[in-house]
């Protein structure tokens, strides 16, 4: 039984870092097709799978099973509850249209012998697992470690980027504040869009090498990270660094303290 468990948590392990790496791929596939934007949008679903895998990964052996069973079971339940919900707006319109093959697919996703209609737990208790599993909790707890959790230090460095994707994703006021600094940039706008790229495939690679390393750790204990990780880390900090360095020195001025 034992071995059966581990194997579970074996392949549920597997399932986040395969879907990492295809995040990984889109966005630098977005990346060097000079779709920035785009790229940060997909790069914010990554971060967030990032620190799903970390919360599953640091997790202790008593709670593991626990945790499969929220995410997988409890959490999905929630998920197909909203959607059926959600699915009888468009299967009206759908058959008030006479587009019957769209209206039957919207009619499927509200069958209870397919999908947990009612959803598991009252409300509160259905909130209090999807806070749980939200991007800002499981950084707090990560970060400050317990809960049955390993501590990662620094881990909500991660907030910054991924509040600036988000804004993105969600076209907040924010997005344009950024797309008029672009189209305002003086001589420095190349300098910016540069180290831009390069913050991005930085966060690409050390993201995924931490990952992988956190797979050593988890899985078989340990510690000191593969040479090949600790050489693609190095390599891209060492590539990236010259043009971000000549970024920040384009910027010494605005950011002079005053009082000197």
């Amino acid at each position: 039984m034992l071995l059966v468990r581990i194997a579970i948590y074996i392949l549920k392990l597997y399932a986040f870092t395969a879907y990492q790496f295809d995040l990984a791929l889109g966005a630098y596939c977005l990346l060097v097709n000079g779709l920035v934007w785009d790229s940060e949008i997909v790069l914010r679903s990554f971060y967030e799978t990032v620190v799903k895998f970390f919360f599953l990964s640091t997790a202790s052996t008593e709670i593991r099973g626990g945790l499969l069973k929220e995410f997988w079971e409890v959490l999905l339940a929630i998920y197909d509850a909203k959607g059926a919900e959600k699915a009888k707006s468009p299967e009206k319109l759908a058959r008030s249209q006479g587009r019957i093959d769209d209206a039957r697919i919207f009619e499927f996703l509200q069958r209870p012998e397919n999908f947990s209609i009612e959803g598991p737990g009252n409300r509160q208790f259905r909130k209090s697992v999807e806070q749980k599993w939200s991007f800002s909790k499981i950084v707090d707890v990560l970060n400050r470690g317990g809960d049955g959790h390993q501590k990662i230090s620094r881990i909500d460095a991660m907030f910054h980027n991924y509040g600036m994707a988000s804004h993105l994703s969600h076209a907040s006021p924010k997005v344009f504040d950024l797309l008029e600094d672009r189209a305002t940039r003086g001589e420095d706008l190349g300098l910016l869009e540069v180290a831009h790229v390069g913050r991005m495939l930085s966060d690409i690679v050390s993201l995924t090498v931490f990952s992988l390393h956190q797979v050593r750790v988890s899985l078989l204990g340990i510690m000191p990270m593969a040479d090949i990780l600790v050489k693609a880390y190095s390599r891209m900090s060492d590539l990236t660094k010259p043009y971000q360095e000549a970024f920040q020195r384009s910027q010494d001025d605005l950011y002079r303290d005053p009082s000197q």
